[in-house]
């Protein structure tokens, strides 16, 4: 079975822009960060149900962050990418603009329901 973090990760690859999970990390120390980059972190992870002491249901919560120079008007699809790979929106926000990188963010968060028991 996938984890959550590999499920995200592969909604979001085919989106063509650097992607990393938790924090995007410069290519060497002090160095530049992309234009627009995506980072995602798991927000939450909760049992649904559980059956002979085995968890079988979960709820899974992911935001997903877009970083942009160019301010957010022109974004990836990423709602598209996330439902398409079977999560649901469950909504979004504008993040601080970030005066040290330049980057205007916004957050989008994705839940999802799996069946462990299978």
């Amino acid at each position: 079975m996938s984890t959550i973090w590999a499920m995200t990760h592969n909604a979001l690859v085919g989106l063509s822009i650097p992607l990393a999970a938790s924090n995007y990390l410069a290519a060497t120390p002090g160095g530049n960060l992309p234009d627009q980059y995506i980072t995602y972190k798991v927000i939450d992870l909760t049992p649904e149900a559980h059956a002979d002491d085995e968890e079988t249901l979960r709820s899974e919560l992911v935001q997903v962050s877009v970083r942009s120079r160019a301010g957010l008007q022109s974004l990836p699809d990423v709602i598209g990418a996330m439902t398409a790979a079977g999560f649901m929106f469950a909504g979004g926000r504008e993040l601080d603009f970030d005066f040290e990188s330049s980057h205007f963010g916004i957050a989008f968060d994705f839940e999802t329901l799996r069946d462990l028991g299978t």
